[in-house]
């Protein structure tokens, strides 16, 4: 199988959306909605892909404010989501108190679970729960591509400093269930550049 990732950045908080697409079948999937989702559907259609599941590492806001867009662009396709989150997603309420923007409420909602491989089409994704950021934070693995949402940056980590943060469990989640991993694995976080595991183990100020 050959599979290819292209990021699009919003502007307004830098989050990245990831196409990633199984180039022999072109099955595909959207991993995070960020704030310009014509951005996703553009490249959908020069791609001439079939979009299987939106992903979801977590539900903060600027993750899924382009969720709805994509969804009338693409049809019902399944949004995959924590249970922890589902609630953000099922139901349009808000992640955080601290910023409490609600959303519509979407209803093809299925479940993201550790040790249960999320399945789309020919793609065939590994889920890691690495909590702490926020309660349903997860890394998505498939090949040597870990999409780590909001859990771990070239050089840094996701903040722990909202409510239902926990920055304990952010950094265990981290090291047991990223830094276990071989280092020749690319990284490819919620915001800025790729980086590898090797890198993070070694240079990472947090860790």
């Amino acid at each position: 199988m050959s599979i290819r990732i292209t990021a699009t950045a919003d502007r307004r908080y830098g989050t990245n959306s990831y196409l990633v697409e199984d180039e022999d079948t072109k099955d595909a999937v959207v991993i995070d909605a960020n704030f310009e989702p014509e951005q996703m559907v553009r490249l959908i259609r020069e791609r001439g892909v079939t979009v299987r599941a939106i992903l979801l590492t977590h539900t903060d806001v600027d993750h899924v404010a382009g969720l709805a867009e994509l969804l009338q662009s693409l049809g019902p396709v399944p949004v995959a989501v924590h249970d922890a989150e589902r609630a953000v997603i099922l139901e349009g309420k808000p992640l955080r108190s601290e910023f409490a923007i609600a959303s519509p409420p979407i209803g093809n909602v299925v479940s993201l679970e550790e040790g249960k491989p999320f399945k789309a089409g020919s793609l065939e994704f590994e889920v890691l729960h690495t909590p702490g950021h926020s309660p349903g934070g997860v890394t998505l693995r498939i090949g040597d591509a870990l999409f780590t949402g909001d859990a771990l940056f070239a050089g840094s980590v996701g903040r722990s400093d909202f409510r239902n943060s926990d920055g304990r469990a952010l950094l265990h989640g981290i090291k047991t269930r990223l830094l276990t991993l071989p280092d020749d694995l690319t990284v490819y976080s919620g915001h800025g550049p790729a980086t590898t595991i090797g890198q993070e183990r070694r240079t990472n100020p947090f860790l």
